[in-house]
Order: C-alpha cells, then sequence, then structure tokens
C-alpha cells in the first residue's frame, strides 16, 4: 500500500490533509508536528511513497525532513501559509500548495507521483 508521510503542526489543517490522503485510498504515515518526530520515523526505516510537508512549524523549517527524502528519491511538495519566496533555494521547483490548501491540486499531485491503488 502507498504511504504518504505527513509533516504538519497545525492540527486540523493534519486531520484535514490526513482525511484528503486517505480518502484516496492511501495511508499516512503521522502527521507529524515536529521535524524530530518525522526524521526519527523515517530514519527508523519506516517507508513512504511521498510527503507533504509544512514550510514552517512553528519557528523550526522542515528542511532537514526535506533534505532526507531528496536524498531517498521520495517525491515531495511543501505546504505553506507563506510566500514560495520562503523556500529553500535548494527546494526551488518542489511543488508548493499555498494555505488555505486546495484539495485538487493535492489529488494531483498525489496521483502525479503514488500509483493508483486501484492499479494493483
Amino acid at each position: 500500500m502507498n504511504t504518504v508521510l505527513i509533516l504538519e503542526d497545525e492540527p486540523l489543517i493534519a486531520m484535514s490533509m490526513q482525511a484528503l490522503v486517505e480518502d484516496q485510498g492511501w495511508q499516512v504515515l503521522g502527521p507529524f508536528a515536529t521535524v524530530e518526530a518525522a526524521l526519527g520515523e523515517l530514519e527508523a526505516g519506516a517507508a513512504v511513497s511521498c510527503a507533504l510537508l509544512d514550510c514552517n512549524l512553528g519557528s523550526e523549517p522542515s528542511w532537514p525532513v526535506a533534505d532526507l527524502l531528496a536524498t531517498r528519491g521520495v517525491p515531495f511538495a511543501f505546504t505553506s501559509g507563506q510566500s514560495s519566496n520562503d523556500i529553500e533555494p535548494r527546494f526551488q521547483g518542489r511543488p508548493t500548495f499555498g494555505k488555505p490548501i486546495d484539495d485538487e491540486k493535492v489529488k494531483r499531485f498525489l496521483r502525479s507521483v503514488v500509483q493508483d491503488p486501484a492499479a494493483g
């Protein structure tokens, strides 16, 4: 089964994103509210098909998780309540979804990077 990591510190947004992913037939790893929690799962061997990462978790950026995913070749997208200009230059070109999140855009991203569960 395909698994989507969610890193989001706002509980209502995290629950909404989890419901969106699960409604598409995929599993969720998380949602995690801290970089430390997400990194801990990934470093412990959790496998993910892709990830949705909030750019800023309070005062903590999600860059360490993005770096690890990038080194593993795992597709990911950022979510941001701010401008895409706030994303580190090394991540420019990665998909970024502004908040409030447009569910249809997220669904298209997921479909573009994750195998359709109905397809086997």
